[in-house]
């Protein structure tokens, strides 16, 4: 696959159309994308982007940058390109993506990594809450716009059916998190095959991105990172500079967002409960470690 993308063997009109991307990392949020993204890394037929979430294909980001902007993303040196962006399944908040992407990569593999929706949600609540980005407490949040996207994001089977309204079934394969974990190589056997790379040992496993670290790098320096310093740290900074750069930064105290009462989880799992049964029968999963 990765062979017949950098061939490019489609007429001259279509080829500047297309994205020279083999498999996109759709999410979700809070889901383990960075794990597997820097796991990714490690092969050697694999050019992930520089910028882990390059959000190209989210019309209010990065698609206005171009296709030379993100083709600039890859290193040209290796024949299978992959990026990772878990807002690519927000479709509530970012909608169209499914349809940009695949009209201009239209062979793209895609990989869904999902874990217990309310827990995913619960992670990103208290990841945007140490970044500053929310103010409201656990016990505002029901029936408000957040709590709303924290659901549909949630909803993996609305999120997937986007997707399969664009894609063939056999593009997209799903990734229970705590398997990756829990029994990392059989899982990154599956994914390996299915972006078309040849298998890969690994060594130990660490879970990246942790929440714990995050939690102890001032605010102002997430801020900062996240936002004007970003693309300058992108260009400058791989990923594994910049990983060591945050390791070095969490030199404060540790932050510790706020619990979720028990009325509220309930309400969550209630709020779930349909779109978590129909994603075990358009994936045939069982995902029996789940809450809902």
């Amino acid at each position: 696959m990765g062979s017949e993308m950098q061939g490019r063997r489609v007429p001259d009109a279509q080829a500047r159309d297309r994205a020279a991307i083999d498999f996109v990392v759709i999410g979700a949020m809070r889901a383990g994308t960075t794990t597997l993204h820097t796991l990714l890394t490690r092969h050697g037929q694999i050019a992930m982007s520089r910028d882990k979430e390059t959000d190209f294909f989210i019309a209010t980001k990065n698609y206005g940058r171009g296709l030379d902007w993100y083709h600039a993303q890859f290193d040209a040196q290796r024949p299978i390109r992959g990026e990772a962006s878990p807002n690519y399944s927000k479709r509530r908040d970012f909608p169209g993506v499914p349809e940009r992407l695949l009209r201009h990569a239209p062979e793209a593999r895609l990989i869904y990594v999902v874990r217990d929706p309310v827990a995913r949600a619960v992670s990103q609540y208290g990841h945007q809450w140490n970044m500053g980005l929310i103010v409201d407490s656990p016990e505002q949040l029901a029936g408000t716009d957040e709590y709303r996207s924290l659901i549909d994001i949630s909803s993996y089977a609305r999120q997937m059916q986007a997707w399969l309204d664009h894609a063939r079934s056999e593009q997209l394969l799903v990734v229970d998190f705590d398997q990756l974990v829990a029994q990392p190589q059989p899982q990154i056997d599956r994914i390996l095959s299915h972006v078309g790379a040849a298998p890969m040992m690994l060594g130990t496993m660490a879970e990246h991105n942790s929440g714990a670290q995050l939690s102890r790098v001032p605010r102002p320096l997430l801020r900062l990172a996240q936002g004007p310093m970003r693309p300058l740290l992108t260009r400058v900074l791989d990923q594994r500079m910049r990983d060591r750069l945050r390791r070095l930064s969490a030199v404060g105290p540790r932050r510790r967002p706020p619990a979720f009462p028990p009325d509220l989880l309930a309400r969550m799992r209630g709020d779930l409960a349909a779109d978590a049964a129909r994603f075990r029968q358009m994936t045939g999963m069982d995902f029996a470690h789940w809450s809902v």
